[in-house]
């Protein structure tokens, strides 16, 4: 497959280009002693095994004034991370979530509540070269995805439902400067088998035949400009769930930052030969009142994404933040439904006090809402989500 291959070409230059300064590094002598010194010093027992707890709980009130109205206490996220370095190379991270299930992924031997497990070596002329290893965030243009989750209220379906953001692979990466790096990740495309992501799913495997090789790629450049005030992660990513059937996504990540605000703005644009993420498959087959082994998965599936955030403080306890995204979903081989039948907006505001500076401690009161709706020509309703929240997150520096 022709962009497959342009993938492995980006691998082959990348490691060329780490070959020759390799071979540039030993002419300089100095240089190469003063790093073995650095890679033999005993590791600092500070930096080798740290170990935060992220928490976010609140007294949420769901959809009041209608009949499905629900109010309780809720544990939105309780993660914990183990990291560390060892010396100037090699660090290592582990992050689990403990409201998730931790039974095993039938593909990658791996769980829901393992977001990543994974080792970093740094090498080269002043460490400018990194590869990791085993299960790691996907590289992908979205700071709505890199920001903490504790802060993001509610995720885009871009985030939640479309990506497959915690996946097992490799990743090479070369830091050109201090503002501009490169990246190259291959992973698996799903986390679990291809008769397993069907069947739980409600999907009959059809015609479609599973890839002999369910692997990605993302290409990705991250940049800073402005004395890093303006930063860019963007991606370019090519996957394959069934054979001949890739995905291909765009992805354009970019913030603004300074000490008292924050804004992001992500744009998102996939083509999935096999619609492996579902949401356009499920309204698809409801259209067409399809069950059991008629429902099959959709081909040719657009899904777009915009959305965008803003943090500002307003003195220095008190703060808002408000974010809003529209995403779409299109079919480009059925055109009784079309592009865009399907409109998602996610939307949330939120007032939040920061009672100590240098703690990432906060209370909040926000508001939280998600809408979907269809093209009048499909007849399916829409659903309406609102949630009125009173809590309280905290990234706890455990040791």
């Amino acid at each position: 497959m022709k962009q497959f291959s342009l993938i492995f070409a980006a691998l082959f230059s990348l490691s060329a280009l780490s070959a020759q300064e390799a071979r540039s590094s030993l002419l300089n002598r100095n240089d190469d002693s003063q790093t073995d010194s650095l890679a033999s010093k005993e590791p600092d027992r500070a930096q080798l095994f740290k170990f935060d707890f992220l928490l976010r709980a609140a007294l949420d009130a769901d959809n009041l004034g209608k009949e499905e109205a629900l109010t309780r206490f809720n544990l939105d996220e309780a993660r914990i991370l183990f990291h560390g370095e060892y010396n100037d190379r090699l660090s290592y991270k582990i992050r689990f979530r403990l409201n998730r299930s931790f039974a095993q992924s039938g593909l990658d031997n791996s769980s829901q509540a393992l977001d990543f497990a994974q080792v970093d070596y740094k090498f080269g002329k002043q460490n400018k070269w990194m590869v990791s290893l085993g299960k790691q965030s996907a590289m992908v243009g979205s700071y709505e995805f890199e920001n903490n989750p504790i802060y993001e209220f509610m995720f885009t379906d871009y985030v939640d439902r479309i990506l497959n953001l915690f996946v097992v692979g490799g990743k090479l990466s070369y830091q050109v400067n201090s503002n501009h790096g490169l990246h190259l990740q291959l992973y698996n495309t799903v986390n679990n088998t291809f008769d397993n992501h069907l069947t739980s799913n409600g999907f009959a495997l059809g015609s479609i035949q599973r890839a002999k090789a369910p692997l990605g790629g993302y290409l990705t450049w991250t940049g800073a400009f402005a004395d890093r005030r303006f930063q860019t992660k963007w991606s370019y990513n090519l996957a394959q769930f069934a054979e001949g059937r890739p995905t291909q996504a765009i992805s354009l990540a970019n913030k603004f930052k300074t000490e008292r605000q924050m804004v992001y703005l992500d744009l998102q644009y996939t083509h999935m030969g096999t619609d492996h993420a579902l949401i356009a498959s499920r309204a698809i087959n409801d259209f067409y009142a399809l069950t059991g082994e008629a429902r099959q998965l959709a081909q040719n599936v657009t899904y777009k994404s915009a959305v965008v955030r803003y943090d500002q403080f307003l003195t220095d306890k008190w703060e808002i933040a408000v974010k809003g995204a529209v995403e779409t979903v299109g079919s480009r081989d059925d055109d009784a439904l079309g592009n865009d039948f399907r409109t998602n907006y996610t939307y949330f505001a939120a007032l939040q006090h920061k009672p100590f500076k240098k703690q990432d401690f906060r209370f909040y009161l926000g508001y939280i809402g998600n809408s979907i709706s269809y093209a009048e020509r499909t007849a399916l309703a829409k659903t309406q989500f609102n949630r009125l929240a009173l809590g309280g997150y905290f990234t706890i520096p455990v040791y």
